[in-house]
């Protein structure tokens, strides 16, 4: 009985488990990832494929004619919008929105453990193109913020289970904070490289994934050592 077990052994049971429902990657983010990856996308490409997901489509158009932009002229097109957001730009705002919808949950205490993690992701995200574009890796920018957004993944699958669990009525105990933030600095960097297996990105955000809290770095990895940058101290 699950009742009977700790906290970390229920958690690792039901990530054994065979079939373990894991989180989806949105497949419209990563044709728009392998397009921009390709060197040879066009607008006309990128609109024909972002349109196949009507919400985020929605989302490029309303961040193109965001605050940011003012005084320009409205965007009505993913074609323009496109132009006007640079390829880099959109990749990171396709993966960012496809993935909010990841970051919810039913139990109270899990949704708002979920929050913190989203705020989290993108913060190193963001800050880590921001970093790389100013020490002189302007040319993997794009990789860092990808690797920041998937760098702690595997909390967001942990966090998942949790939650079924709860849901289920198979965990009825109070979580102390502290409790939850140990099982998920012990389990999460294992896991999110599972979860990366599972959505086949590049093999690199994989590895780093699992190796960023490593007590030794790959020095030979600019990626990486910018995303451990940005990301440190997180304590987990």
């Amino acid at each position: 009985m699950i009742q009977n077990m700790s906290l970390l052994d229920a958690i690792s049971e039901e990530l054994a488990r065979d079939d373990l429902q894991l989180p989806v990657y949105s497949s419209v983010a990563a044709r728009v990832q392998v397009l921009a990856a390709s060197g040879e996308a066009t607008g006309e490409q990128m609109e024909h494929v972002l349109m196949q997901d009507v919400a985020l489509a929605s989302q490029v158009l309303r961040v193109s004619n965001s605050a940011f932009y003012a005084g320009l002229s409205s965007v009505t097109t993913i074609r323009a919008a496109v132009l006007r957001l640079g390829l880099d730009q959109l990749v990171a705002l396709a993966v960012t929105c496809a993935q909010k919808g990841h970051f919810t949950a039913r139990d109270p205490q899990v949704a708002q453990l979920l929050a913190r993690l989203w705020q989290h992701s993108v913060a190193v995200a963001f800050g880590s193109r921001w970093l790389a574009e100013r020490i002189g890796y302007r040319s993997v920018a794009g990789e860092c913020f990808m690797a920041g957004r998937f760098h702690d993944i595997g909390k967001l699958l942990i966090l998942k289970v949790l939650d079924d669990l709860r849901r289920r009525g198979e965990w009825g105990h109070e979580l102390p904070p502290a409790l939850v933030l140990e099982l998920l600095g012990t389990l999460h960097a294992e896991q999110g490289a599972r979860l990366l297996g599972q959505w086949n990105p590049p093999a690199c955000y994989a590895q780093i994934a699992r190796s960023h809290h490593d007590l030794m770095a790959d020095e030979s990895d600019p990626v990486g050592l910018i995303v451990r940058l940005v990301n440190w101290p997180a304590p987990s």
